[in-house]
């Protein structure tokens, strides 16, 4: 009993107090990938912890030992007789940790089996409303034409998108809408990189490249594996704060690795311009997809100054923008900003100011995109120390319940 106990505290501890200090903390920032080693093994620990504590207190009768418990369960389920040597409060225990495992895998599979469904269906959107990037001279209509701004350079030499598509083997989409907007599908062999035409007529040919490296970081480092678990933590807890607080956190670290690969590229104080740029359109991208701009997070509207005159009243989009397989939104193109535009975009350098120079005060404006933006501007110092001491830890979290169940 008492290493059921045990675990079923430390299963606790995982679950609410621990997500809920790590997602407050300010160093994950500084070091993305060990950061995000933590949040994995604090979430399969837990998982992990509650369902071994349910199971040390459903077969603690039938011997001194847990594991030789398990192992003499296992001979009685394996002879036919499951509950030999088990009591009624036994039985509740044995039936909490059958329905735990059932919600934990089942919410996983059914989680992965919708994103991978809305995947395969955006992809063919895409590739049946998108076009395939043409290089310049082949259509005069072609967003990869003579004049279109953002995909070549100053006097016309080299095609970001020609390069984009050369290097990563990635296929490229372009959407015939105004709305800056870039976003990728993630897939083994089908992995689709869309951007809109608004997005290249918005940024500059080094922006450009700087927002489709930082695509290719998630395409190639499948970011959306390390999403997809704590997004079906959320749907099996959704009653759990620290759960929606984990899956915001890895998100933003997941953006923020992806800032990092591009920044080494390309130029970290480029991509802050694009994402200053795009940081006050908000476009909503498709579910299951992965946005330059990151999640479509509730806290992470940059402050406005007004209401956009170019806006749809409603807040619809017109068929086929990207937004439109997701949620509804009010973007604004950066391209045709109006003085609400203009407002919004000094707001969020505003914003960004005030965070590099007092994080504190700022707490209250403080947005995802402005921390990367000041990230950017500004990369934080990294002691030699702090990655491996959270190394050290997620080593230490992933290994205590099995520790707990041999002693």
């Amino acid at each position: 009993m008492t290493t059921a106990a045990l675990l079923a505290l430390f299963a606790g501890a995982l679950a609410w107090p621990v997500p809920r200090l790590l997602a407050a903390a300010r160093w994950p920032h500084r070091c993305p990938r060990a950061a995000i080693v933590l949040w994995q093994a604090i979430g399969l620990a837990g998982g992990v912890s509650a369902l071994l504590a349910a199971a040390a207190f459903t077969v603690a009768p039938l011997s001194q030992g847990i594991p030789s418990a398990l192992a003499d369960h296992a001979s009685n389920l394996l002879a036919g007789e499951p509950l030999v040597g088990l009591g009624r409060t036994n039985l509740v225990g044995l039936a909490i940790a059958a329905a735990l495992a059932a919600r934990l895998f089942g919410v996983l599979a059914m989680s992965t089996a919708a994103t991978l469904r809305e995947r395969h269906r955006h992809r063919h959107l895409v590739d049946l409303a998108g076009h395939r990037h043409r290089h310049r001279g082949h259509d005069p209509g072609d967003p990869g034409s003579p004049g279109s701004p953002g995909e070549h350079g100053e006097h016309g030499t080299g095609c970001r998108l020609c390069e984009h598509r050369d290097r990563a083997g990635t296929r490229l989409r372009i959407l015939d809408h105004p709305v800056a907007v870039a976003y990728c599908v993630p897939g083994v062999r089908h992995a689709r990189v869309v951007v809109s035409a608004g997005l290249l007529r918005t940024l500059t040919p080094e922006e450009l490249d700087a927002v489709l490296a930082h695509e290719e970081a998630h395409v190639s480092g499948r970011h959306d594996l390390v999403i997809q678990p704590f997004v079906a933590w959320e749907r099996t807890f959704p009653f759990l704060r620290p759960a929606r607080e984990a899956t915001a956190a890895v998100s933003l670290l997941v953006e923020m690795l992806a800032d990092d690969a591009a920044a080494r590229r390309t130029s970290g104080r480029t991509l802050a311009r694009a994402l200053a740029r795009l940081g006050v359109t908000r476009a909503a991208v498709p579910a299951g997809t992965l946005s330059v701009t990151g999640p479509d997070l509730p806290n992470q509207r940059p402050p406005t100054t007004g209401t956009s005159p170019s806006a749809p009243a409603n807040g619809s989009v017109p068929p086929f923008a990207p937004a439109s397989l997701g949620p509804a939104s009010t973007p604004e193109s950066p391209a045709v900003l109006g003085v609400a535009g203009v407002g919004r975009l000094a707001a969020v350098a505003a914003a960004v100011a005030t965070d590099r120079t007092d994080p504190a005060r700022n707490a209250s404006v403080r947005t995802p995109v402005v921390a990367r933006i000041a990230r950017l501007l500004d990369p934080p110092t990294v002691p030699i120390w702090l990655p491996g001491t959270a190394y050290l830890t997620a080593a230490v979290v992933f290994l205590t319940p099995v520790i707990l169940l041999l002693t």
